[in-house]
């Protein structure tokens, strides 16, 4: 019989799971002004593709508590690594009019993994290390963008951005079979006669609301995404479009950002176990990425390339680091053995928000034909809410 495996093989799958989903999830907004000159749509239209997106990995999300009761966590997480996998291949196939339909699926593929890691780390977590362990494992989003960032441009410029995605897709499908290896243990808590009902949707928002505590915490944290998911999602089109950078250049910012906040999401985890003041983070985080998102809308270009990636490290370390904070406070708040089920209403709030920042992110765009307007107006509710995370902690 074998050993059950360590915490850390536990944090190292969990991990991987999603900086893979991730990695498909971002890789598009990569490949996009190469796909856009290809089959001839424009590239602005990117944030309705991450709209449709999120459409489906809000639903997901919703759904998933019970799926994750009945098959276990790590079947959920395989089932979403197909799912990216299917959609990227779909990416390279399908006409223009239907590629929708593979971005409800990507979106179905990534939703469902934040509450099942939720549902393992929560039971093999010690108390004391909720917060960092939580964050070392959503460190997995900013490393799946980075490696987007870094792995996807060459490709592109080399093989094809359809190269680029089964690339993508490959990676995605070996991960789900790696993570076979952990089913037994990690899935034996499964309940195969546990009931899925479509009627039991509303459960996770009378949880969530029935605290204020929790109810704040998820409203901050739908701003704090959907600004984090507008720059991260235009910002190689902006660097390229508006600077005149090369799709590496854009690229190498884009995964500056992203490693930034790999580390920012391991050390605010580690400062608000310490100080146990996890509010204070979120609101300090809130205010500093609304001054970083200004900073990336001044952009110029006579702005040193440097200080570009200076800039885009700082929004990195605080929009992206703000998550795992945030997910860890779900889940300390969530009544004993309700874990999966509010991360995935909460999960669902705060891609509902990204859904609506991203679709009028673009047509901002659009309608000002500018980058930096749309940077500065969806930029603002982060602050405001940083700062009411300040307030209420005081109270």
């Amino acid at each position: 019989m074998s050993s059950p495996p360590s915490n850390t093989a536990i944090l190292v799958i969990t991990t991987a799971i999603q900086a893979l989903v991730s990695l498909a999830a971002f890789s598009v907004p990569v490949f996009a002004p190469a796909a856009a000159d290809e089959l001839g749509f424009p590239v602005g239209h990117i944030g309705y593709f991450v709209s449709l997106m999120y459409v489906g990995a809000s639903t997901s999300a919703l759904i998933s508590g019970g799926f994750i009761l009945r098959y276990g966590a790590i079947r959920v997480s395989q089932a979403g690594l197909v799912f990216c996998s299917v959609a990227m291949i779909l990416l390279t196939v399908l006409p223009v009019a239907w590629m929708p339909f593979a971005a409800v699926l990507l979106g179905a593929g990534y939703g469902p993994i934040t509450p099942a890691s939720s549902h393992v780390l929560v039971r093999t977590t010690p108390p004391h290390m909720m917060a960092l362990t939580f964050s070392i494992k959503q460190s997995g989003v900013p490393l799946g963008t980075a490696l987007a960032g870094l792995l996807v441009p060459p490709l592109t410029l080399g093989f094809g951005w359809r190269a680029a995605a089964v690339s993508v897709a490959v990676l995605c499908a070996i991960t789900a079979v790696i993570a076979q290896s952990l089913r037994p243990t990690l899935d034996a808590d499964r309940n195969p006669a546990q009931p899925i009902s479509l009627g039991n949707l509303k459960l996770p928002f009378q949880l969530i609301y029935a605290n204020p505590e929790l109810a704040r915490s998820v409203t901050a944290a739908l701003t704090y995404a959907g600004i984090q998911i507008c720059c991260f999602t235009f910002l190689v089109a902006y660097l390229t479009q508006s600077l005149a950078y090369t799709l590496v250049a854009a690229g190498l910012a884009l995964a500056f950002a992203n490693g930034a906040g790999i580390v920012g999401r391991i050390f605010w985890g580690a400062v608000a176990d310490r100080t146990r003041a996890a509010r204070v983070v979120l609101g300090i985080l809130g205010i500093t990425m609304m001054a970083a998102s200004l900073g990336i809308a001044a952009f110029t270009p006579a702005t040193p390339y440097a200080l570009v990636l200076a800039v885009c490290a700082l929004f990195g370390l605080t929009a992206v680091g703000w998550n795992g904070v945030q997910i860890s406070e779900t889940a300390r708040l969530s009544p004993p053995g309700t874990a999966a089920v509010v991360a995935g209403g909460s999960t669902f709030i705060i891609f509902g928000g990204v859904l609506v920042f991203s679709a009028l992110f673009a047509a901002l765009h659009d309608a000002t034909d500018s980058w930096r307007v749309p940077f500065v107006v969806f930029c603002l509710p982060a602050g405001v809410m940083g700062l009411m995370q300040l307030v209420y902690r005081r109270r």
